[in-house]
């Protein structure tokens, strides 16, 4: 991969609690277990809104043999072995770009890209009454405001770590740094550099200016 991008300071991390724009991903332990660990969320401020950008280490398939074959395509495909999701909200709501999981399960073999605008209300709060939960619902980690694995899996909780802290595969918490989806792709050289476009021009227009 090319230069890791710079991490949010203390000052940036604070407002991005405040503003109640702080994720806490909530995800089957299960994906820790398998070492896809969540690392990573890039943010991209902009005048009514953020985009972020989740990379977790890997995406491991039910079945075993397959995730041999596409483990072996991935690295000169996309130029890495880690998945990328985004999320964009802008004013009040959630915009998922091909992320949304429905009403799909962890053990759902095929999950489907969903796309769908979800009101930032209908998620609920973390227990520190700031960061909006988004639930990570099936191996492939698409997402949802609410939880589909309600019966069959463990649940982590994974959080912001704080300013200044580096990523690490024994953490389930991530690190917060500044980037945009494009930006993030551009760090990786591969055949195919994403498998989704992410920033429409509407949703640029509706964002306004970037602050960072």
């Amino acid at each position: 991969p090319g230069e890791q991008l710079p991490a949010v300071s203390e000052e940036e991390l604070s407002q991005l609690r405040q503003e109640g724009h702080l994720p806490c991903i909530a995800i089957p332990s299960i994906d820790q277990t398998g070492e896809n660990n969540l690392q990573t969320v890039y943010v991209a401020k902009y005048e009514h809104g953020m985009e972020l950008t989740f990379l977790f280490l890997d995406e491991d398939r039910p079945n075993q043999c397959q995730d041999c074959l596409y483990d072996t395509i991935r690295r000169p495909l996309f130029g890495r072995y880690s998945d990328i999701e985004s999320i964009i909200i802008v004013n009040d709501e959630v915009i998922f770009p091909g992320t949304y999981s429905g009403n799909q399960k962890w053990r759902t073999k095929a999950p489907k890209h969903g796309h769908a605008t979800i009101e930032l209300s209908k998620f609920q709060k973390h227990e520190n009454g700031t960061d909006f939960v988004l639930w990570c619902n099936t191996w492939n980690h698409l997402l949802g405001e609410n939880n589909t694995n309600t019966t069959t899996e463990a649940i982590n909780y994974c959080q912001a770590k704080p300013c200044g802290s580096i990523e690490s595969k024994d953490s389930i918490d991530y690190v917060v740094r500044k980037g945009s989806r494009a930006e993030v792709d551009a760090r990786f050289k591969g055949l195919m550099t994403s498998v989704a476009t992410v920033m429409t021009e509407d949703t640029a227009k509706k964002l306004g200016k970037r602050i960072f």
